[in-house]
This record gives structure tokens, sequence and C-alpha cells, in this order.
């Protein structure tokens, strides 16, 4: 059954109890060309079991899952290479020492609702449905219940209609209320306690949500419930907070254009690309990342060591960045911090092949040290 139609004429509620009440399998692809998007939702026998959005092309699942914090570069390349070897890719993923299968199923299952909750709130686009059967190996496949999200996506327009009349946006700011006297005799829930120790005046609704590990949604409507109270309030600077959703657009772009050019190992221009991100953000972790990565390859150490030393400050634990500011210091003769680096890894690491590697660097940068002083 091949479905073509727009949302305006079908809609993604209709289209979804469509599919499931059908129990399609194939792939939904939903293009919006006036806000430059494109979302895909996978189907097994009616379930939802991935979705994604992404902008002009579609993201590889390397990329989703090295955008979502699960892999990184290096460790996608040890699960390439011993996939065949499993039935899934979540099988995988688990056998590489990434996390556990209950772990991930239940993070991907929120990505997967949190982004199906999204797309019902778009208003405009294009809907095509293609038959085909998934390969488990080459997606991430949780099976939903179809009918819970249509369900759930259905209330959740209706209370949004109410949170956004306090919350307009996830960059809104908020800020204690001045002259408050009730904060003695609040009843609060423990997350709502946690959201109020958040707030500050500058967080964003979004950078609260990450530190509390919710749903935006849910996020959000706890800060509704706050500004009900009248406990806090919106801090009033919306030309900052437009400015800074611009600027957080322009610098994911950049991001995305770096990557793809260092895919296709035209390092010269990825740099460019990520120099581009830190004149708009000096602090982007990916891009110090990246560029310290990029002219280690360059064999240009100097700038290398430079942003690799600004990446560590702010995120110390990044394995990735203690893995090749080792290599760099080894590569300049410092074979102590080299040590210092790996060392550090080794504590950090869960990974048993990442430890077995490191260990193996370390093993050998002992050696050198030796041989070293001997002259």
């Amino acid at each position: 059954m091949a479905i073509q139609s727009s949302i305006q004429e079908l809609g993604l509620f209709d289209l979804f109890q469509l599919l499931h009440m059908n129990s399609k399998t194939g792939r939904l692809i939903i293009t919006d060309t006036d806000e430059n998007r494109e979302a895909q939702v996978l189907f097994q026998d009616g379930s939802v079991c991935m979705a994604s959005t992404h902008d002009r092309s579609p993201k590889s699942i390397e990329m989703l899952l090295e955008e979502w914090g699960v892999i990184d570069e290096a460790s996608f390349q040890n699960i390439e290479r011993s996939l065949k070897n499993h039935k899934s890719m979540i099988d995988c993923l688990q056998a590489e020492g990434i996390s556990s299968r209950p772990h991930l199923e239940s993070f991907f299952s929120s990505r997967i609702r949190e982004c199906v909750y999204s797309l019902f709130k778009w208003e405009t686009g294009e809907c095509r449905f293609l038959e085909e059967e998934l390969d488990s190996r080459r997606e991430v496949l949780v099976l939903l219940n179809t009918e819970n999200l249509i369900m759930e996506g259905a209330r959740r327009i209706d209370e949004w209609s109410n949170i956004k009349s306090k919350v307009s946006s996830r960059h809104s700011v908020f800020s204690f209320c001045k002259d408050n006297e009730q904060d003695q005799r609040l009843n609060l829930k423990p997350k709502e306690w946690e959201i109020l120790s958040l707030i500050d005046g500058n967080r964003s609704v979004h950078e609260i949500n990450n530190l509390v590990s919710e749903e935006l949604f849910t996020t959000s409507k706890l800060i509704y419930g706050l500004v009900v109270m009248g406990v806090i309030e919106l801090t009033i600077d919306e030309e900052a907070v437009e400015a800074s959703h611009n600027n957080e657009e322009r610098v994911d772009e950049l991001i995305r254009e770096g990557r793809g050019f260092y895919s296709r190992l035209n390092l010269e221009k990825a740099a460019t690309e990520f120099e581009k991100a830190l004149q708009v953000d000096p602090e982007c972790f990916e891009a110090l990342r990246m560029l310290g990565e990029i002219y280690y390859k360059l064999d240009r150490l100097s700038e290398a060591l430079a942003y690799l030393r600004k990446a560590r400050a702010q995120r110390p634990y990044n394995q990735k960045t203690m893995f090749i500011k080792g290599y760099l210091h080894a590569r300049l003769g410092e074979v102590d911090m080299a040590l210092n680096e790996w060392n550090d890894l080794r504590e950090q690491a869960r990974n048993p092949k990442i430890i077995e590697l490191v260990k193996h660097r370390i093993s050998v940068a002992l050696e050198w040290e030796k041989v070293l002083q001997e002259y």
C-alpha cells in the first residue's frame, strides 16, 4: 500500500492510525520544504519503532547515535566490524559495552516518543509511506504502541496551548518573583524542587531540561506550574533570547557542515567550518574538539594542543579528547603528559575494548619513557 498525501489533507494522527490498523511495515517520510526539515518514522507491523528529524538530508545511524551521545567515532568503527556477529544494532551496542539492553531500549524509546510528539505539531508538509523490510542491524528498532503515542500526542497538543501562554519557547529564561513570600509554604514534588533549584535568571528552559534529563514537554509543564503558583516569572529579554536562538541554529548548521567535510576527508574545509562556529560561540565544545583532532591530523600540533586544552578544560572527562590529547603529547615528546591523559582515560572508560587499547598505549609509552631515561 503506497500512501502519498499532505498533512493538510490527511492529518498525521489519521495517517498513524491507518498504518497501525493495517499492520504496515515500512518507512514514513514527512517533508516540510517551507521549514527546510524532514522526518522519518519507521513502522513494524503497525508499531512505531524509530523516528528522527533532520535538515536537508537524512542522518545516517552513525550520525544519529553520535548526536544522541551514545557512541563516538572510534566506538562506531568497532561496532561496524562486529555488527555481522549480532542479530540487531542494539545487541551489538550491548556487546560492545556501550550500555545494558534495558537502558538502551529505555533511552531510545524516550527519543522516539519525543520526536513523534514533536511531529504531531507540524501543520504543513508532504507525506509518503514506502513499504519495505527493516534491517535491525542497520537501524535502531524499539517497538512502541502506536495508539498510545496518538493519544498522548493529542493530549500534549491540548496542554501545549496552555503551557505556551506562560512558557513560550525553549529559549525562555525565568527568575524568582520579586517580593515572593510563599516559598516557605510551598508543597512541591521532588522534580519541581529540582527544577526550582536550577532557576537563576540565566538558564533557559532548554538548558534546565538537559540538566534534569527530562522530556522538554514535562520540564515546560513543571515550569508552567511554578509560574502559575507565582514562584517564578519570565525574564523579559526577548531580543537576547532571539539572538541566542539564531546563534544556536547557526552553530548547529556550521557543525553539520564541518562534519560533512570531515567525513569526506576534506580536513581544511572542515576546519574552516568549525572555526566559523567558534566565531559565533567561542565555547562550542564540539568545534574545539574537532579542531584539535583535525589539526593533529594536519600535523599542526601547536594549534591542535591549544584547542584540545580548551576542550579538556570545558569537559574534563570527555574520553575522545583525552585519547587524542595523549597522542598529541606523545608526538611532542611529552611522554609524562601523554601518560597522565591515558591514565585518566583508563579510570573513566567503561568499554572493555577502550580500556585494553589504552592499557597497551600506556605500556608502550612507559617503555619509551624508560628508553629516553637510559639515553
